[in-house]
């Protein structure tokens, strides 16, 4: 199994039972799932692997969420009712259980009967064959989109670096993946010319940097409400590049989306980049496709 500040981190989060049975596997994976009364599952590039001889427990999630929220559920409320909470190096708890409602907006969850457990990872030069193709020259606007897991962050956040090595680059990462911000500094090397907005809303985060950061290349995840449509058009419009990411399974579906193939249209990207399950990039600029296997 690899080492990784952001596997130790999702071992802290574990009991030490289930930690130490999955030390033991000589295997890879990209998340870790604990379902009251189920096995421990674990999803790796061949599809989902029980972790045998155990059972998870109401305690078991209890442990987890508590390390996760760090004792401090006031400070996360705003994540738990999001269903997720981000926790040290970049790591994401994502969550299900019962939650309530009013006017239509979720206010609490309690009765957590299952938790995914993201493995952030940092992989330098994953994304070098994208950063010499749309950014050897200049900046440009750039789309990255895949199905979940199919390493969009991973990419996302080596492309980060490698902008900010180069360019005036501002982070917005609201959920807190991509820096890895602990204390008010990124755990994760982010490039020496990028400026993080840590956890702040996308839309106010985005106006703020185009005021007073100057950005030349803005960097955000997970796009697609009509929210993004104005903010990411009035960063352009103010000269800036953007590099963003979306849920997306192929080129066919990401012309689907309504809010996404509104900023297509509107020419926001110079180039859009495709990564399929298998981890294959296919990058599309104007016309013509090129295809990568990374």
């Amino acid at each position: 199994m690899e080492k990784s500040k952001g596997l130790e981190s999702v071992f802290r989060l574990l009991p030490a039972c289930i930690a130490d049975n999955i030390r033991g596997m000589d295997l890879s994976f990209d998340e870790i799932r604990l379902r009251i009364g189920r096995p421990v599952t674990l999803t790796t590039s061949s599809g989902q692997k029980s972790v045998g001889g155990y059972t998870v427990t109401e305690d078991d999630i209890e442990i987890v969420m508590t390390r996760a929220l760090k004792n401090s559920v006031h400070s996360s409320a705003k994540q738990l009712r999001a269903g997720y909470v981000s926790f040290e190096n970049g790591c994401r708890v994502g969550f299900a259980g019962t939650y309530a409602e009013k006017d239509g907006a979720v206010t609490n969850i309690r009765l957590i009967n299952s938790v995914c457990i993201r493995v952030p990872r940092e992989v330098k030069g994953c994304a070098s064959d994208i950063f010499c193709k749309c950014f050897s020259d200049r900046p440009s606007s750039v789309l990255i989109f895949g199905a979940p897991s199919s390493g969009k962050t991973t990419i996302l956040r080596d492309l980060t670096r490698m902008c900010g090595m180069v360019y005036r680059t501002t982070l917005i990462d609201e959920r807190g993946e991509l820096a890895a911000v602990y204390l008010g500094r990124p755990m994760n090397d982010v490039g020496l010319l990028t400026d993080v907005f840590d956890k702040y809303p996308r839309k106010n985060a985005i106006e703020t940097a185009v005021r007073v950061m100057s950005p030349q290349i803005i960097v955000c995840d997970e796009i697609g409400s009509s929210e993004d449509v104005l903010s990411l058009t009035y960063a352009l419009d103010s000269g800036v590049k953007l590099v963003c990411s979306c849920h997306c399974d192929s080129f066919e579906e990401l012309n689907s989306k309504a809010n996404i193939c509104e900023l297509l249209s509107a020419g926001i990207f110079d180039y859009t980049v495709h990564l399929d399950k298998n981890r294959n990039i296919s990058i599309k600029c104007r016309g013509h496709r090129q295809c990568l296997n990374l």
